[in-house]
Parts: structure tokens; C-alpha cells; sequence
């Protein structure tokens, strides 16, 4: 069953130069359960093309359909709910400073309105995945950037999404 369908994508930026393809003509497929990863050169296009399903960044032209409805159509309400079925881990973490590790995967679930027992169990649920418990009340500062990263992922796992990304 097709979960992701990205469909002949193309993003372009404006430079100094003129116009600069980040991604032209893309079309990914990933089926339901498969872990799909892309991999190139610096300025290939991986964040534009992250950016673009993530509904980050519109498109220029093309479709991207999750579980087949076209995102890039998508606007206001519609398009927030679509955004709370994705988690997204960003390359530079992206954490916030003065909150501890819990409270850093515990953001999402506050303002999704989790009741607090709830986010307490799914927090320690998610601390032990990434094999981060003995960190819960630790800082991001006090992180190495592989420990920063695990609490980027089980941040983006936090709301159990239907895409990470």
C-alpha cells in the first residue's frame, strides 16, 4: 500500500546567478512500512525535497500524496491536521535550550493536549527506545550530538506519526 507518493516535484531558488533547480522532476514511492532513506553530494536537494513533504516549503510544481491525498492542495486547517500525522527530525536538532530532554520530547504532546500521565508514560517509553533514560532531566548543552540527535528522533516518534521524515 503506497503511503508516500511524490510526483514529478520540482523546487527552484532564486540566486544572485539566476535560477537554481534544488529538485527537478522527482518522483518517490514508499509503501507503507518500508524505510525509504536518499543520500547525495552537498546541494543535491535532500532538505528541499524533506522540506517540500514536510509542507516546510510549496513546491514549484508536482504532486506529493500522503496516503493519497495531495498535500501541496492542502491549506489551513486541513493542512495542520496533515502536519501533526509527521514527525520530523532536523538535521540541527533544533532543541530547546532551557528545556530538559523530557521536556524536549514532551513539547508536542502538550500542545496536542496529551493528559499529563499520559505524556509522563509515552516520555519514558520513548527515553528508553533511544536509550536516553538516565538523561531525562539533562540538558541539551550537557548532550553529545548523538544523544541530541536521539532526542530529535524520539521527539518526531512522540505523537505516534503515520511519516517520519
Amino acid at each position: 500500500m503506497k503511503m508516500l507518493e511524490v510526483k514529478n516535484l520540482r523546487k527552484t531558488y532564486k540566486t544572485n546567478s539566476g535560477e537554481f533547480a534544488a529538485l527537478d522532476n522527482v518522483s518517490v514511492t514508499v509503501n507503507k512500512g518500508e524505510i525509504f532513506g536518499y543520500i547525495g553530494l552537498s546541494g543535491a536537494g535532500k532538505t528541499s525535497l524533506a522540506r517540500c513533504i514536510s509542507s516546510l516549503e510549496k513546491a514549484d510544481s508536482g504532486e506529493i500524496l500522503l496516503n493519497g491525498v495531495d498535500i501541496t492542495k492542502l491549506k489551513g486547517k486541513p493542512l495542520r491536521e496533515t502536519r501533526k500525522k509527521m514527525g520530523l527530525v532536523f538535521q540541527h536538532f533544533n532543541l530547546l535550550m532551557n528545556s530538559t530532554v523530557a521536556q524536549n520530547i514532551a513539547f508536542s504532546l502538550r500542545i496536542a493536549k496529551w493528559p499529563k500521565a499520559d505524556i509522563r508514560r509515552r516520555v519514558a517509553e520513548l527515553l528508553e527506545v533511544v536509550g536516553l533514560t538516565e538523561k531525562a532531566d539533562a540538558y541539551p548543552a550537557t548532550l553529545s550530538g548523538g544523544q541530541k540527535q536521539r532526542v530529535g528522533i524520539a521527539r518526531a516518534l512522540a505523537n505516534n506519526p503515520a511519516l517520519v521524515i
